[in-house]
């Protein structure tokens, strides 16, 4: 995922000690939730809510969809959806 990351230009920022992807005014963090088994994309749209902790959840992607088909559904997503908002 962190080459995608970079093949997109996002930047890394450090926001209340934790490392959190900033493009274009907001920040986003990929979350590892354990009971569903899956990534969520999640999404602040400005340094005063992710200070606060008030992330927007995003979409979701299965680690059952494997890797590289994780990876694709990603980078369709942050380029249609996220990346202009």
């Amino acid at each position: 995922m962190s080459a995608l990351f970079q093949e997109l230009n996002f930047e890394k920022a450090i926001v209340n000690g934790s490392t959190l992807l900033f493009h274009s005014g907001f920040y986003y963090k990929i979350t590892l939730v354990k009971g569903l088994n899956s990534y969520v994309l999640e999404f602040a749209t400005s340094y005063d809510e992710a200070i606060k902790n008030m992330f927007e959840d995003g979409d979701v992607y299965p680690i059952s969809l494997g890797e590289d088909q994780l990876i694709n559904e990603l980078r369709h997503d942050l380029l249609k959806y996220y990346i202009n908002m």
